[in-house]
């Protein structure tokens, strides 16, 4: 069954996921006009289109990360569509989705490590992980950073989320640009929701 809602579909085209998805949970928001799709739609707007401190292969590639991240397949094959539009490269998609596995394996450890900072095992003991992928990023040790920050951001690490914020802005982007991408974290992730 295909939900036939006016904003729904309005936003699953923008997005270009299929028209005929459907969950519980947009069933039951259109089932009583809910406003907040009306504010759903609205919010991806601004995250997706009215971004002054990201590019549109930018915003695309880290609302990826977002689907990549809560494991969103019918928005994540949107998203690559209109990431390739924005001129995105196979090799950038791809490594956001490397990025989102990778920042998953660090964020439990370094969860786990900073909820028990007293313990000395725990805390001296090398990681032992293999991280290749972020030495020479094909997007960039500026953007990787920020993305990682990003998923970081979205599954609650403090002490990554402080490592990569450290990072980024020693690579030159704006709180602005951060605050942008953390902000669109928060819709993407909203979105993802009642999908």
């Amino acid at each position: 069954m295909s939900i036939t809602h006016e904003t729904v579909q309005s936003l699953f085209t923008e997005l270009k996921i299929d028209t005929n998805h459907t969950s519980f949970a947009l069933e039951q928001l259109v089932a009583t006009d809910s406003k907040y799709l009306r504010d759903l739609k609205l919010n991806i707007a601004t995250v997706l289109n009215k971004n002054t401190a990201l590019n549109k292969k930018e915003v695309a590639l880290l609302a990826l990360c977002v689907a990549a991240n809560d494991r969103c397949d019918v928005l994540g094959k949107g998203l690559v569509q209109i990431a390739l539009s924005h001129e995105a490269t196979a090799e950038e998609i791809s490594e956001m989705y490397a990025l989102t596995s990778l920042m998953n394996t660090n964020n439990v450890f370094y969860r786990f490590r900073h909820y028990f900072q007293e313990n000395t095992v725990y805390n001296n003991t090398p990681a032992g992980l293999r991280m290749n992928i972020m030495m020479n990023p094909v997007s960039g040790k500026a953007f990787f950073e920020l993305a990682s920050l990003m998923v970081s951001a979205l599954n609650n690490c403090e002490m990554c989320i402080k490592s990569h914020e450290a990072s980024v802005k020693q690579h030159g982007v704006s709180e602005q640009k951060i605050f942008e991408s953390v902000r669109l974290a928060g819709v993407i992730r909203s979105l993802v929701e009642v999908l």
